[in-house]
């Protein structure tokens, strides 16, 4: 996937933004703003969301899985490489957002390329997407640990920072030494 997401991102390197520093990923759920600060006033995921999205995971009991890549896609601000969706990652999101409604299709779910650095047609991006980068193939990746991650919303192309991960074998969560939050 990683060889994938590279030749994808340099096929598309004139149109996208110089610097783009984010791990591949998929997100299954925004969980909300946190900060360095516990008391900060913006923070909407604290500790306490925290151990209740562990318990909600703990209770959904997902095992181990697969995610598929196959094709490209695009957003308006962003291209990416298309994940197939499945039961399995519905389970997870809807673990997850409990209380969202997923029933308008607004979820894609999706690894992004880069950020677009200037307007242009959307038909001609997609259409550049799916004749420079790789779209046949499928590519799998096991899937056995959801990891909570963030980033400075401030630097919109910045790495992302991994908190902890739940593994879904041991259905325990781990946190990073590094992590904001200390259970």
């Amino acid at each position: 996937m990683l060889a994938q997401v590279n030749q994808s991102r340099a096929a598309l390197q004139p149109w996208l933004l110089p610097r783009y520093d984010r791990q591949p990923h998929v997100t299954v759920a925004y969980r909300g703003l946190m900060d360095e600060r516990a008391a900060h006033p913006h923070a909407t995921f604290r500790v306490q969301q925290l151990h209740e999205d562990i318990h909600r995971l703990q209770a959904a009991q997902l095992e181990p899985f697969v995610l598929a890549l196959q094709g490209v896609g695009s957003f308006t601000t962003v291209p990416y490489l298309s994940v197939v969706d499945s039961l399995q990652l519905q389970q997870a999101r809807n673990a997850l957002a409990p209380y969202a409604d997923h029933s308008d299709g607004c979820y894609v779910p999706h690894v992004t390329l880069g950020h677009y650095a200037s307007q242009m047609p959307m038909a001609t991006m997609v259409q550049h997407l799916q004749t420079t980068c790789c779209t046949e193939a499928v590519l799998t990746l096991d899937v056995s640990a959801l990891w909570l991650a963030r980033y400075r919303s401030s630097d919109i192309a910045g790495a992302l920072h991994f908190e902890g991960c739940f593994d879904l074998r041991t259905q325990t969560y781990h946190a990073q030494p590094d992590a904001l939050m200390v259970l």
